[in-house]
């Protein structure tokens, strides 16, 4: 079984336990996330395109982010609402704010930070809001991720040909510093974050 094939089986159960309502997608305009919310969005099921959407703004966003937030409205036809804060402030709001809400779909991966343990459905952590948390993408590789988008012809953030590959928020977060080159006016650039060798390595170099 491929990796795409084992993330639509773990959507696809996630579909048959909770109801469209009970569920959204985490968004933040991340490779990442961008893929699922795309796999989602192409699914067969008509419950996939009622799977609400919200993005979870930084509190010092990046405007390129934003902006891509627009396009995702535009490009997949869909409502994404907005909650500003940490993941855990946004999904006490977000719980709050509707109480039929459930699980929360994620674009994690094992290679970052503190996911290494996660399983495709586990439930939040003590002190967290109740929820399951459903990870499609843990098994997959920045490099996947990528053949993906670039396969797919999948929008993304433009940050990502500036030499971003890990993006959190203004301040965390500078082009990674592997993929800077010099061109031949002697100026500094960065190479697009698809071109990164030993990625899983090096993805984060660019957060602080």
């Amino acid at each position: 079984m491929d990796k795409l094939e084992a993330t639509l089986k773990i959507i696809d159960r996630a579909l048959t336990m909770f109801g469209p309502d009970e569920l959204f997608v985490s968004f933040n305009g991340g490779k990442d996330c961008t893929v699922l919310l795309d796999i989602i969005h192409n699914m067969n099921r008509k419950e996939a395109k009622r799977v609400k959407c919200i993005y979870v703004r930084p509190l010092n966003p990046f405007s390129e982010i934003e902006e891509f937030v627009e396009v995702c409205r535009e490009h997949y036809g869909i409502s994404i609402a907005t909650v500003t804060g940490s993941i855990k402030t946004a999904l006490e709001a977000i719980c709050q704010e509707d109480r039929q809400i459930k699980a929360c779909i994620m674009g994690s991966r094992k290679t970052d930070p503190y996911c290494e343990r996660l399983e495709p459905f586990k439930e939040t952590d003590e002190g967290w809001p109740k929820l399951m948390r459903i990870n499609p993408l843990l098994e997959w590789t920045c490099d996947d991720i990528w053949s993906y988008i670039r396969d797919h012809n999948v929008p993304y953030c433009s940050l990502y040909d500036q030499g971003y590959t890990s993006i959190g928020d203004r301040t965390n977060t500078i082009p990674n510093p592997h993929l800077k080159i010099e061109t031949s006016t002697g100026d500094e650039t960065y190479r697009p974050a698809y071109t990164l060798k030993d990625a899983d390595k090096y993805e984060r170099a660019g957060r602080l």
